[in-house]
């Protein structure tokens, strides 16, 4: 992971957050969760403190096995890392609006928007991982996400018969820089190319489906800057999109212009990259476009 020290401000935060363990985070599913959530949280995990920026996200102090308990049986919460919130909470959801997640499983952006709109509206959330979608269909329910519907494609073979408002787009990736996804390990450039090249696919095939002034929002969970701000730009050059300006509460650093001889875009800038030091979660990185 050296090859990324002089694009990450605090390495030594960096280095010293990939030898402990990430903090333990749930998210409150408005659909299910009963009165006294964070008090009936604390009798069963101990300490639990809520995230300064995301009034759903709860960190357990002292305990990493919320999916054991009752209260996840039920839906009231789900359990999801605190920086995969965030991709969501960027697109920002609206009660009405049809929501398309072009990778959706194991469901818990899914769920995420669901629980947003409070089940008044549509979200299609699609996966080409047929096994995966068992545990996709399983949270639909377990979260009493009514208003989703489930596809199983290949993301680049949507059919284009509908048009959407919102898309998330939560690519496939390399998750490198990531302790849960690989342990810190690199990736080598032949698959960081190769997932590039398929994660701009699916973004071309995103802006198709995308309604005249909606909003995609491409997220990843790798610092690999072939995968971000390399896909960013190819997706700014081959489509219509635009880039926003992402403004969240949660700790961040910018995107990047250039890394090494790869030149990007000074509109990289507008996206957000949140490293495990950053929330002592996972890695994130995240950029909203317009149409």
């Amino acid at each position: 992971m050296e090859k990324y020290k002089n694009i990450i401000k605090d390495w030594e935060k960096f280095k010293e957050s990939c030898n402990k363990p990430p903090i333990t985070s749930i998210r409150k599913n408005s659909l299910k969760a009963n009165g006294g959530f964070k008090e009936r949280l604390c009798e069963k995990f101990g300490e639990v403190e809520k995230s300064s920026w995301n009034p759903e996200v709860y960190r357990l102090l002292q305990q990493d096995s919320p999916g054991r308990s009752l209260m996840h049986w039920m839906g009231e919460y789900y359990v999801q890392e605190e920086s995969a919130s965030i991709p969501v909470e960027v697109l920002n959801p609206q009660e009405g609006e049809r929501i398309l997640d072009m990778c959706s499983a194991p469901g818990g952006k899914t769920t995420q928007i669901a629980s947003k709109i409070n089940n008044k509206g549509t979200v299609i959330a699609n996966d080409k991982s047929s096994r995966r979608m068992q545990s996709l269909h399983a949270n639909i329910y377990r979260t009493g996400s009514a208003c989703v519907a489930a596809t199983n494609y290949d993301a680049r073979q949507i059919p284009e018969n509908q048009k959407y408002d919102k898309i998330l787009v939560d690519a496939p990736c390399s998750g490198e820089g990531d302790k849960a996804r690989r342990n810190f390990r690199p990736a080598s450039q032949e698959e960081t190319r190769s997932l590039s090249k398929l994660q701009k696919q699916i973004m071309e095939k995103a802006d198709k489906l995308l309604k005249p002034k909606g909003t995609i929002v491409y997220s990843t969970c790798t610092i690999s800057p072939t995968e971000n701000e390399k896909v960013v730009k190819n997706i700014l050059e081959s489509t219509e999109l635009r880039l926003e300006e992402i403004k969240i509460g949660a700790e961040h650093s910018k995107g990047l212009k250039s890394f090494q001889s790869q030149e990007f875009t000074k509109e990289a800038r507008k996206t957000i990259r949140v490293y495990p030091h950053h929330l002592n979660s996972g890695v994130i990185y995240v950029a909203k476009f317009k149409k």
